[in-house]
């Protein structure tokens, strides 16, 4: 049986699955156990989208071999997440609901600018600290991450659309290498780095760190093949390397020492992709780490169970940069909390993450107010929906959005049908206690509130308030009326109930 610091990370990227199992203790961490599984899930999306089903089941059948695995832990011991083909899978719900039957857990999709923050934190964490700035590359199968920072600190992000897998379906589908075909990956890869190369060189930094499959496999070779005395990979390897692949005629009878065969389908998409990146920036030499993106997530666990959030700095930047009333923001906050607490046994079993989001919707429910007075619940939806906010997986994101844009006006229950089915009536409960909060509120003053209590019967939310209050306050009892028929939509029935 797994203890309670037993923690794990899983990776589902777009060449392999990777799982991390970890014991923490105090914020360090020690390695239990390491699965990897080349299951290519990239190889499997068509143009339009569409997951081939022979693929859809191979990974289906890894998550199962994962969730043996991890069975006996608690849900938030594992930390699962999916990139880049799961970001252009077609309708991806109904694969990510199998995804998470087959693993008993759940599964978030993360940005690629939330990507290549966990991928540097999981470098970052593995290396020796100092005050040198570090450029971090990492080739993944859909995507390739480009990040410099200083200590644990990231500092310029990129994610671009190249991967070794999807170079190989690109160039060399039908597993022929022509020297036309070497040419053309090598100027689409430039072109994808003629438009962040500016910035990077501009900023600059004073080593260079691969991480990822691609880059260790590619390290691997020219170490057995002998092509550079020193360790890790000199820019003239590279072209060497190339230049030998080149002398072969199919994928398939690549004979390079060192090489794996699993690893063989998709070498030469991710060696021309680190070819191309070295050219585009300048880069002569780049050591390689253990480090990626599971071992980020791991940490970003650890930071969440020692009361350090990076979520929570990405919500308190997000108010602060959109000059937000911070006084008027936590009254909303304490008077919704009064109501969670209230309503916690009934409608939060998972208290955890409802609190998480409510505070969150609380602090950015204002962010639109200075672009429009009137429809600022939607503008702050809209940003809280398309910002890059670290930490936070799209399906978070998605839902803090439809619980701000949903916090005034009318109820639309159809803004809620786009998340999973479990997270609907949660998220609905989550925007009544913010919409009450603001009504309460609607004077933006410090003026105390009663002692408002809070009953619920089957489908019937009673407020009880005090008798004089509520005849002082004849614009709270208009708006609490109003408010019963916008919540009839979702089947809550509001009353107020007067008392002495």
């Amino acid at each position: 049986m797994l203890n309670k610091n037993t923690i794990a990370a899983i990776d589902l990227g777009s060449n392999s699955f990777h799982m991390v199992v970890a014991e923490e203790s105090e914020g360090h961490l020690v390695i239990l156990d390491r699965i990897r599984e080349m299951v290519r899930l990239a190889e499997g999306l068509d143009k339009n989208g569409k997951l081939d089903e022979v693929v859809e089941q191979r990974a289906l059948d890894c998550l199962s071999r994962f969730g043996q695995r991890i069975r006996s832990l608690n849900a938030h011991c594992v930390s699962t997440v999916g990139t880049n083909t799961l970001r252009r899978i077609k309708n991806s719900d109904d694969f990510i609901f199998q995804a998470e039957q087959a693993l008993g857990f759940t599964i978030e999709i993360i940005s690629g600018f939330e990507e290549a923050r966990l991928v540097y934190q999981g470098v970052a964490h593995t290396l020796e600290q100092d005050q040198q700035s570090k450029l971090i590359v990492d080739i993944g199968g859909g995507s390739t991450e480009l990040i410099i920072g200083e200590g644990f600190s990231p500092q310029l992000l990129n994610s671009l659309e190249m991967g070794c897998v999807m170079m190989m379906q690109k160039f060399f589908a039908d597993g022929k290498i022509k020297s036309k075909r070497l040419q053309a990956a090598r100027v689409f890869v430039l072109q994808r780095m003629k438009a962040v190369h500016y910035s990077y060189r501009k900023l600059g930094w004073e080593s260079v760190i691969g991480s990822s499959g691609s880059i260790k496999s590619i390290a691997s070779v020219i170490r057995e093949m002998k092509l550079q005395d020193n360790d890790g990979i000199n820019r003239e390897s590279l072209v060497k390397l190339v230049a030998i692949c080149s002398d072969y005629k199919k994928i398939k009878k690549l004979d390079l020492s060192g090489l794996s065969e699993k690893r063989k389908p998709v070498f030469l998409g991710g060696l021309i992709i680190l070819a191309g990146v070295f050219e585009a920036l300048g880069i002569e030499h780049m050591h390689v780490s253990e480090g990626a993106l599971r071992e980020g997530l791991l940490y970003d666990m650890v930071g969440r169970r020692h009361n350090n959030d990076v979520r929570n700095k990405s919500v308190e930047s997000l108010s602060k940069r959109f000059l937000v009333d911070q006084e008027h923001a936590k009254r909303i906050e304490e008077t919704a909390f009064d109501f969670f607490n209230q309503l916690k046994e009934y409608w939060f079993e998972d208290s955890e993450n409802a609190e998480n989001l409510l505070r969150w919707a609380c602090q950015l429910h204002e962010i639109g107010r200075n672009i429009s007075h009137s429809y600022f619940h939607r503008h702050s939806a809209y940003i809280i929906g398309n910002a890059d906010l670290a930490g936070f997986s799209r399906q978070e994101q998605k839902r803090l959005s439809v619980i701000v844009r949903s916090h005034r006006g009318k109820f639309i229950k159809e803004h809620f049908n786009e998340m999973y089915k479990e997270k609907i009536l949660r998220s609905m409960h989550i925007a009544v206690l913010l919409r009450l909060s603001v009504i309460f509120h609607r004077s933006r003053t410090d003026n105390k509130l009663p002692e408002i209590k809070m009953q619920l019967l089957d489908n019937s939310l009673i407020l009880k308030l005090p008798d004089q209050w509520l005849n002082e306050h004849p614009l709270t009892i208009n708006d609490l009326e109003q408010e019963a028929e916008y919540l009839s939509v979702i089947g809550l029935n509001l009353t107020t109930e007067r008392i002495a």
